[in-house]
């Protein structure tokens, strides 16, 4: 705790960058420049280190991410490279593995808005969380579900095809339509940590006015870790920003699973595993922001081949002392329904910086 309260000092005092204005929730770097005529570089990054306990595990402490990219864009082209330290933890503050990993890494084409490719390693389009990844721009500490289970990998190693229309407006709103289709393929030396062969998936979605968006999109792999089986996980996900400075949105995932066998015996990991959130957001002032998130879903134990059912109550507080500092304080309360597992709470405040 102590570790955590120093650092949130020193970025109180740092130097505040220019454009971290610029930062803001659920936007990651490839929306906060446009490509101009000459050749442009921007590096920057973030880094966030959490305290945190649970009625499971005792408490830990220190440095989670430490995050720098590098993005160059001339013209119709961009290169962009991220890499990463992270230290893991689960839904329930279980500390898993540190690693140093390339994050991203790939070269895009866009000769218009309506059409680009993309080649290398990129963050999978599917639904709202997973693209933007990035954890200090969420409103929450710990992720949903779907992420925090990785019903979907974090990354793909492939080619996407993507853009964007801008019909007219609609019911008085300026209107945006963007598509993504992408194939990659995963195995075990290219980090990919439960993709076995060729993926595929899609992503369609639709905003207005910059306020309101609604999208679909769908994914299929194999899972190396499990039987090697076929998975096929879909999700429709929504966001509004309402009056009196309101946000909801919400990500509903279905996922059609192959069977399991351990000892050629079917397990509980067999079960599909669908889950949902809806989370509210009130940003009552430019201090700060409360939170709440309603998770329900299947949760699968490997290591027991079970899978039960859970509910999540997350609550956060949110505090930005300045455009490029984040802190935020969280509690959750975990319920496991018909399960030989125990409910448990996990607290935790995280302190993050921008640069």
């Amino acid at each position: 705790m102590r570790a955590t309260l120093s650092l949130l000092a020193i970025l109180w005092l740092a130097a505040s960058p220019a454009g971290a204005e610029d930062w803001r929730v659920g936007l990651g770097p490839d929306v906060l420049s446009e490509p101009g005529d000459g050749p442009a570089t921007r590096i920057g990054g973030w880094l966030d280190a959490s305290y945190e306990d649970s009625d499971e595990q005792p408490s830990v402490g220190g440095l989670n991410h430490a995050n720098i990219f590098a993005d160059t864009r001339w013209r119709s082209f961009q290169v962009f490279v991220e890499g990463e330290y992270e230290r893991e933890t689960d839904l329930a503050g279980y500390e898993d593995e540190h690693q140093v990993e390339l994050e991203q890494g790939y070269v895009r084409w866009q000769p218009s808005e309506a059409f680009g490719v993309r080649a290398g390693r990129f963050n999978t389009p599917f639904g709202w969380w997973v693209p933007i990844h990035w954890s200090i721009l969420m409103d929450s500490v710990t992720p949903p579900l779907h992420v925090g289970k990785e019903v979907v990998p974090e990354q793909q190693i492939g080619l996407e095809l993507a853009g964007r229309f801008f019909p007219r407006s609609v019911l008085g709103l300026d209107s945006e339509l963007g598509w993504s289709l992408f194939a990659g393929y995963g195995q075990e030396g290219l980090d990919q940590d439960r993709t076995e062969g060729v993926t595929f998936g899609g992503d369609l979605h639709v905003r207005l006015a910059e306020r309101y968006q609604l999208g679909v999109s769908g994914y299929t792999q194999r899972n190396r870790q499990l039987d090697d089986r076929r998975e096929r996980s879909g999700v429709l996900y929504g966001e509004a920003r309402l009056p009196w400075n309101l946000t909801v949105r919400s990500e509903y995932v279905v996922s059609r699973r192959d069977h399991v066998y351990e000892a050629d015996v079917l397990t509980g990991l067999s079960r599909d595993a669908d889950s949902v959130y809806a989370a509210l957001r009130w940003d009552a002032h430019r201090f700060g922001y409360l939170a709440y998130r309603f998770g329900y879903g299947e949760d699968d134990d490997e290591e027991l081949f079970t899978t039960d059912e859970r509910a999540v109550h997350t609550f956060t507080l949110g505090i930005l002392p300045r455009p490029d500092v984040r802190v935020k304080l969280e509690y959750s309360h975990n319920e496991l329904v018909d399960s030989a597992r125990s409910d448990f709470d996990h607290w935790v405040v995280s302190v993050g910086y921008l640069f």
